[in-house]
């Protein structure tokens, strides 16, 4: 067995220290965040309860908001992991550790070892899977998915390896199974944009057994919509094929949506601090095809992969920020490719915007670190140990300018110095910014003490909780009324069977006036909903919640 180089041991203690500290390390601490996780979770914990695992619920009604699939894992990741908050987040680490393996193998197969490297190293330790990997939803696992798929195609058709696409029409389809149709909306798209753009590509695309790759696709996942339809009629046509489909998407039922601009400063900001490669990286294809250059069929991929995805979310009417995660791994290799051509090619005006975005790296880091150290010194309420963080992006900035000034500007290899400044950072958060919100955080705790104390013929019900009546639910463990209107409210007071109600002070407050008849049991002050401004030390935007009972 050969013996590993030095610098071999050390890539792999980097690899491992990145999966541990990003995917893995105090996964279940905190509480549920608001309002996804919970409600992802209570979801799964009531297929759990009542042994349906064909039909989503969500407080004892039909929960048709996506497909079965991911509830399916979590529900069984959630049975094998006593503790509930590390076992519903474990689907989406493992899936993220899974999406970067796809990574690697799709650089490695396409391009080359050193690229695929770099890659990895990037997309582990980019904010955006940080966020995800670590949040109890689908979209690890559903880009994992997707991404899988399109990575098996686009080697079937530029390597000739054609068996590859069958395992790519299933992993579109297990796609279907946990976000819907979607999956194949985004690469019919993709490849609609791959033909446009080549000629080459178009011929290889169309060579795919497409028709029987659909005939899979609709095998694997059409039985559960077929079941869904059968079990529910007009209800799983209403509430998932419009209202969580067509209506979310065309409709106009959230207002205060952000503008054209949201996902790209979005994944700007999630690719931090190698955004300046990437744009580099854009920069110098734009200019190519200008100068009639024509792109190789994996820069192609790439970029046409993220259009569709940017492109398709950006025309939507409602717009959440982990939509575009899909995006992210080809974003990547696409700057790890970067990294690698400014490495081999210092000098030749092909990558001159790329080298640019490398230099730019170094002042990034100072910015963060200096930015970050500001806030902690001056307006963040954490422990001094947290300094840490801006310590160590300062001094990983100014190692790579002061590189850049010694005219030792080419890359290394591997991104040893950036991926430690990026690493330090999650550890910091872990131990400093994550317990701090969750000390915050009363929801579950009030939830937890309604549980212990009420008995089985009391009521529980909330009263305007808006992003924590998740939580509430899940942490309540039982059925709760969700209370919204005050006329609603007063009549579920005024029925003299006994009830646990949990409200704002305020809202109290106003019932009372009102002459509702209500006495406070429990009372506690906490974050109204999850927000980087509970770390301010002073000013904390707190709000005192109430337990309340019959008034008698």
């Amino acid at each position: 067995m050969p013996k590993l180089s030095a610098h071999d041991a050390a890539l792999a203690l980097l690899a491992a220290a990145l999966i541990f500290v990003v995917l893995f390390w105090r996964l279940g601490t905190p509480t549920f965040w608001d309002p996804d996780e919970a409600h992802y979770a209570e979801t799964t914990h009531e297929m759990i309860a009542t042994g349906d695992w064909a039909a989503p619920f969500y407080n004892e009604q039909p929960f048709f908001d996506k497909p079965v699939l991911f509830h399916q894992l979590q529900a069984t990741a959630m049975q094998l992991v006593s503790d509930p908050e590390a076992g519903a987040r474990l689907v989406p680490a493992l899936a993220a550790l899974g999406l970067v393996a796809i990574t690697v193998w799709f650089a490695v197969v396409l391009l080359s070892a050193e690229v695929a490297i770099v890659a990895g190293l990037i997309l582990m330790a980019c904010p955006g899977l940080f966020g995800l990997a670590r949040y109890a939803i689908l979209d690890t696992l559903f880009t994992m998915f997707m991404f899988g798929g399109a990575a098996c195609l686009a080697v079937a058709v530029l390597r000739d390896r054609p068996r590859l696409q069958w395992v790519g029409y299933v992993a579109i389809a297990l796609g279907v199974q946990v976000k819907g149709p979607i999956a194949l909306v985004l690469c019919g798209l993709t490849m609609l944009i791959l033909m446009a753009c080549s000629a080459d590509l178009r011929r290889r695309l169309l060579g795919l057994r497409w028709v029987l790759g659909l005939v899979i696709i609709a095998a694997v996942s059409a039985p559960w919509f077929i079941y869904m339809y059968v079990r529910f009629k007009d209800g799983f046509v209403n509430g998932y094929v419009l209202d969580e489909n067509v209506r979310l998407f065309a409709g106009s039922r959230f207002g205060n949506q952000p503008g054209y601009g949201f996902y790209v400063q979005i994944l700007a900001a999630a690719l931090l601090p190698w955004t300046g490669l990437l744009v580099g990286r854009l920069v110098d294809d734009v200019r190519a095809l200008r100068r009639g250059e024509q792109l190789d069929a994996v820069e192609i991929v790439l970029w046409g992969w993220t259009l569709a995805i940017v492109g398709f979310f950006t025309l939507s009417t409602f717009k959440l920020d982990h939509y575009v995660f899909p995006a992210a791994p080809a974003l990547c290799v696409l700057t790890a490719r970067a990294w690698s051509d400014v490495r081999a090619d210092e000098r030749t005006s092909r990558h001159r915007a790329a080298r640019v975005g490398f230099q730019a790296i170094g002042p990034i880091l100072i910015i963060l670190g200096l930015g970050c150290g500001y806030f902690l010194l001056e307006r963040l309420g954490l422990s001094r140990g947290a300094l840490m963080v801006p310590v160590t992006l300062t001094l990983v900035g100014g190692v790579i300018v002061a590189g850049m000034f010694l005219r030792r500007s080419r890359p290394p290899r591997v991104p040893w110095l950036v991926t430690v400044a990026m690493l330090t950072t999650y550890v910091g958060l872990i131990l400093f910014v994550l317990p701090t919100l969750e000390r915050q955080k009363v929801i579950p705790e009030m939830a937890a003490w309604v549980a212990t104390r009420a008995q089985a013929a009391d009521r529980i019900a909330s009263f305007r909780l808006n992003r924590w009546t998740p939580d509430y639910r899940f942490y309540v463990g039982r059925h709760a009324t969700f209370l919204d209107d005050m006329d609603e409210a007063e009549a579920f007071f005024k029925d003299p069977r006994p009830f646990y109600c949990l409200m704002r002070r305020s809202a109290y407050d106003e019932f009372v006036a009102k002459g509702t008849p209500l006495r406070i049991l429990y009372e506690r002050e906490g974050m109204g909903a999850t927000s980087g401004r509970a770390l301010w030390r002073t000013a904390a935007p707190l709000v005192r919640f109430v337990v309340v009972s019959n008034g008698q």
